[in-house]
């Protein structure tokens, strides 16, 4: 198909070497390239060993210049939860990979030492990366430019060197493979970074289609995108705080005292210093943040967005964003992601109030609201100091290590802590953070938006009650939806639901003019089925089954408190039905199995 090469670069770091390989022509890229890679692989496979492939993946919209066309992923056996990893980044390096005339790279094996994946026009490098090795995120971005000249760059800081287990990848110091531990996987190859250059440009199939519905798409996102340009993703706070489903004091409230604390009105007045961007996108919906006085004084970061203003705000109590951008910082400077790092501080904080942790315990003695001690354990856990050593093995795993109490306190599903969406207050996502193929995610469905709204993602004329369990159907298609978008490859931001400006029939037109495969809806949509079920038969061989789509007890058993849904919990039999409608939508048995391994 056009807007692909057909063809993925294999690199086996144990033997040093590189070579191109075919791939079959129905591939479409991204997550369904990586889950026909990976689905062979072994269960017992050890997520950090040497045979774990990482596999960066494009799609064919990559370096089209359509808009939202600039992310790509990266796909690997997770070692935070042990299931299908994957992690999707803005920025540049998709296009520029893509010119190098590769759809992606699987890099097998472990280096000897630290070494560096350079691709360029005059071919494969695996260079020493020594001199590299123990600088930050930022410091190896800095280097490698300067060594190498023009090219973008994955980098991974010492958390990743230091196999935390939650360690991020990333890219224009501003971007990340945040979640599910790639920095880990890369570290435990001894990959410090890859860098790309390319000259080669990708043909389409109808250039005059995709050029009009290209314009067509931009004039829709004005208006779509007009609040998201101005404040980026931390708009999004006010309306969760609102609804009672923020998750403040780790997952005890669903608001804050104090919304103005951290509101995107007071971060644009106070530090947002310039927009930015990524490649073929005129939204801007990056924010640069500069704090000019006081003790974080001269701190600069692309952010923090409205995940990080939760994960390491409000879920620690903190209502202070100085402190909040400060700990954005750190997290991208040693390459952890700020979502895991914040809901495994938060615990800390929460059991230590709870008389579980002692201050003998854990170094310090840290509560909610305590910014200093938050910023001291982000650094701990970056470099594995102290109890920091447990933390960096992601809430989950420390929790199994620290007692009853933290058992029963923990937040997680499969293994991945939530996003900043409490599915007591919002109720489609109570089912989708139970099935989402790669543990508590929010971003594998969208959920949140047509609970937030009020209104169906497909369609607006047709109302959705945040506080019902009819969602099943609205999950599946959501799901199915972004499994394709995740495997063209583009920005969920262009492609949210009920709104777009690109939904089912903009992304099938645009499929069809960039790769020349004509194709009818349903045969579309069928596509996206069929991902998440090759997906979920890798899960299903790792272990997962109903019992492991579900929810925390406390989920189930504690009633919110602060905000507009205090006193709600998740209702077990109604989860229980709502989950039973989802697998008889998929086609799976009442274990969550598919046909196929059933």
């Amino acid at each position: 198909m056009k807007g692909n090469w057909g063809r993925i670069l294999r690199v086996n770091l144990s033997e040093n070497e590189s070579r191109e390989e075919e791939l079959p022509p129905d591939v479409i890229g991204g997550k369904d390239l990586a889950s026909r890679f990976l689905l062979p692989l072994s269960p017992e496979l050890d997520p950090l060993s040497p045979e774990n492939p990482f596999i960066v993946a494009t799609g064919p919209f990559s370096g089209t210049g359509f808009p939202g066309s600039s992310r790509f992923g990266a796909f690997f056996k997770s070692p935070l939860t042990e299931i299908f990893g994957e992690s999707y980044c803005g920025g540049s390096f998709a296009p520029e990979l893509k010119k190098t005339g590769y759809d992606g790279i699987i890099i097998t094996g472990k280096a000897e030492k630290p070494v560096y994946l350079w691709i360029h026009e005059g071919g494969v490098e695996i260079r020493d990366a020594s001199h590299l090795w123990g600088k930050d995120a930022w410091e190896t971005e800095d280097e490698l430019k300067r060594e190498l000249g023009k090219c973008e760059v994955l980098t991974i800081g010492i958390a990743g060197e230091n196999l935390v287990r939650f360690a991020n990848v990333a890219h224009r110091k501003g971007r990340q493979l945040g979640r599910t531990g790639a920095g880990a996987v890369m570290g435990s190859k001894k990959l410090k970074a890859i860098a790309v250059r390319g000259e080669k440009e990708v043909e389409v199939a109808n250039e005059e289609r995709i050029e009009r519905l290209k314009e067509e798409v931009i004039e829709k996102s004005r208006e779509v995108h007009r609040a998201i340009s101005e404040f980026g993703t931390p708009n999004i706070l006010a309306v969760s705080h609102n609804a009672g489903a923020l998750p403040t004091n780790y997952w005890k409230d669903g608001a804050l005292e104090n919304l103005d604390a951290l509101s995107a009105e007071t971060l644009k007045k106070r530090y947002f210093r310039r927009k930015t961007t990524c490649y073929a996108c005129p939204t801007a919906c990056g924010k640069y943040s500069v704090i000019d006085s006081g003790k974080f004084a001269g701190t600069e970061v692309e952010g923090p967005e409205y995940e990080t203003l939760y994960a390491l705000g409000s879920l620690c109590g903190v209502e202070d964003a100085e402190a909040v951008i400060k700990a954005n910082e750190l997290c991208d400077r040693f390459g952890i992601d700020t979502m895991t790092a914040g809901n495994t501080i938060a615990m800390v904080m929460y059991l230590m109030e709870k008389g579980a942790l002692s201050e003998k315990d854990v170094g310090l003695r840290i509560t909610f609201g305590d910014s200093e001690g938050m910023l001291r354990l982000i650094e701990m856990i970056s470099k594995r100091e102290g109890f920091g050593d447990i933390l960096a093995e992601g809430s989950y795993r420390a929790s199994m290590k620290l007692g009853e109490e933290a058992k029963k306190a923990v937040i997680h599903v499969k293994g991945l802590e939530p996003a900043a969406y409490d599915p007591r207050a919002l109720k489609g996502m109570a089912l989708a953070y139970a099935v989402a193929s790669r543990g508590a995610c929010h971003l594998r469905h969208m959920v949140y938006r047509p609970n937030l709204t009020g209104k169906h993602p497909f369609d607006p004329e047709k109302s959705v009650n945040r506080l019902s369990y009819d969602q099943a159907e609205i999950v599946k298609e959501l799901e199915d939806f972004y499994a394709l978008t995740s495997s063209l490859l583009m920005c969920n931001f262009w492609c949210l639901p009920t709104v777009g400006p690109v939904l089912w029939n903009e992304l099938k037109e645009a499929y069809e003019s960039i790769t020349g495969v004509q194709i009818d809806m349903g045969e579309f949509k069928e596509l996206g089925a069929k991902i998440n079920d090759r997906v979920r038969e890798f899960n299903v061989k790792c272990g997962v089954n109903r019992e492991k789509d579900t929810l925390p007890e406390r989920f189930f058993t504690e009633p919110l408190g602060r905000g507009a849904s205090s006193g709600e919990i998740v209702e077990r039999e109604k989860f229980e039905k709502m989950l039973s409608e989802y697998y008889a939508l998929r086609g799976w048995n009442e274990r969550g199995i598919p046909k196929r391994v059933s």
